[in-house]
């Protein structure tokens, strides 16, 4: 296995469900490269989704995934390393964010609870990774030659059945789920829950491998950087028919590699 630069590609996709109601997608992904002043590459991953009660769900999962990029940008300029990220770092930063979803819904005359959302973030070093998680959705990583993939945390899910904690919630910082790896992530998979049930095997626990080894080859011929040819073949598959036949809500797919494999042949999902 030899590894590069980052190739990284995300896509959020409505779910059939809204669709028929005319709602927009609640989804939302944002994916940076930065340089510390090393030379390290970081590359910083986030998805959140709208809670489907939440009125403004979808701008409050945006403005989520902005607000972290910023606070992560932030950190790595200011001299700060990715083995330095602790829970109290990831814990902060969850605070920081509810307290602008707070900002937002004051200016909006919306309560804090109509920019529900949940919440996963990566941060990935050449040697070390952090992850954040609130509510469900998944993180999988793969360090391995094998492409083994494994899940950071199993999804969170509420009290009661078909319910999971927000960003918005009081008791935020009970639920913020936090892990630092001391190992070379070389794949990186994060989804909202409209994909779990491809994605996971709900029997077992674990990651369904076929579904993630079949990802990430096509892309891993590519430039550096963000594709967003392959972007848009994301865009293609979550609204393909065999997806939607699995799930009829928002989903959203971020994907990045830094793995070579000098016999991909294209850059589609099939």
């Amino acid at each position: 296995m030899s590894t590069v630069g980052w190739r990284y590609a995300a896509a959020s996709v409505v779910g059939t469900s809204h669709l028929k109601f005319g709602s927009p997608c609640q989804d939302a992904n944002d994916c940076h490269e930065f340089q510390l002043s090393s030379g390290e590459s970081v590359l910083v991953g986030v998805v959140a989704d709208g809670a489907g009660s939440a009125k403004r769900g979808g701008e409050g999962a945006v403005l989520s995934c902005n607000v972290f990029v910023d606070l992560v940008s932030d950190y790595i300029s200011s001299g700060n390393t990715i083995e330095q990220i602790a829970s109290e770092t990831a814990r902060f930063w969850l605070g920081v964010i509810r307290s602008r979803l707070s900002k937002e819904a004051e200016s909006t005359s919306q309560q804090l609870r109509d920019y529900a959302c949940t919440f996963l973030g990566a941060v990935v070093g050449d040697r070390c990774a952090a992850f954040v998680q609130v509510g469900d959705g998944v993180i999988v990583v793969s360090d391995s030659e094998e492409k083994q993939y494994g899940h950071i945390f199993w999804p969170d899910r509420g009290e009661y059945e078909n319910t999971t904690h927000f960003l918005t919630e009081d008791q935020l910082q009970e639920n913020i789920q936090f892990d630092s790896v001391q190992r070379k992530v070389v794949d990186l998979a994060i989804l909202s829950d409209g994909l779990q049930r491809l994605a996971l095997d709900y029997r077992l626990q674990t990651t369904h491998h076929p579904f993630f080894q079949g990802l990430f080859p096509p892309f891993e011929k590519l430039p550096n950087g963000r594709s967003d040819a392959f972007s848009r073949s994301l865009v293609d598959f979550l609204s393909s028919p065999k997806v939607n036949q699995r799930t009829d809500d928002d989903k959203t797919l971020l994907l990045a590699t830094r793995r070579t494999n000098q016999s991909s042949p294209d850059a589609s999902v099939g």
